[in-house]
């Protein structure tokens, strides 16, 4: 079967657009929801595969150190938020996973769908707790490169957008070269070659 390449470029933005309807309709219900969580950037204050509690933002307030949800593209995340700055006449929001260094691009304060609460990894359900304590090279990465993406923030979102995409797409080859780098290690320690 050949797919049209028009409704597979439309896909994502209906599929956005399907979260942010229902994200409008769980605020004004103001009950708790769950979600499965998937991937490792939140541990290990939030273990891969855990289920999180959402509280819904009905009031569109947030603080530096909650984790929220929202929508980005067509999946939700759950990030710790670092910064929440005006541009323009567009409130913003800058996150950041507790496990990675590059904060992800920012994203309206109107795509998030509500706080995280609590989360069972095998029940019961526990309370988020503060970011792990990272050593002084991490904080300072991090800190460095969520100011940038800021500061570009207050020029253009889309500046801004596309210098976060930009740091974590060259984290991302940094990371796998050093994994690369580690295997070969591993491997040449084991057959008694120095590398």
């Amino acid at each position: 079967m050949k797919l049209n390449p028009s409704s597979v470029v439309a896909q994502p933005v209906v599929a956005s657009e399907r979260l942010l309807a229902i994200s409008s309709l769980l605020k004004r219900g103001s009950r708790d929801f769950d979600f499965q969580l998937h991937g490792k950037s939140m541990a290990p204050a939030l273990p891969d595969g855990s289920w999180i509690r959402v509280r819904p933002a009905a009031d569109g307030r947030f603080t530096v150190g909650q984790v929220l949800t929202y929508v980005a593209k067509d999946r939700v995340v759950a990030h710790r938020l670092v910064l929440s700055m005006k541009s323009r006449s567009t409130e913003y929001l800058i996150t950041r996973g507790d496990a990675t260094v590059c904060c992800d691009w920012p994203v309206p304060a109107t795509s998030v769908l509500g706080t995280v609460i609590g989360f069972s990894a095998d029940r019961p359900w526990q309370p988020v707790g503060p970011p792990p304590e990272r050593w002084l090279g991490f904080r300072s990465t991090a800190l460095l490169i969520s100011s940038v993406v800021a500061h570009l923030l207050k020029v253009s979102p889309r500046a801004a957008v596309f210098t976060a995409k930009r740091f974590i797409r060259i984290h991302g080859m940094v990371e796998r070269a050093m994994g690369y780098l580690k295997r070969r290690v591993v491997l040449g320690s084991r057959r008694g070659v120095a590398l």
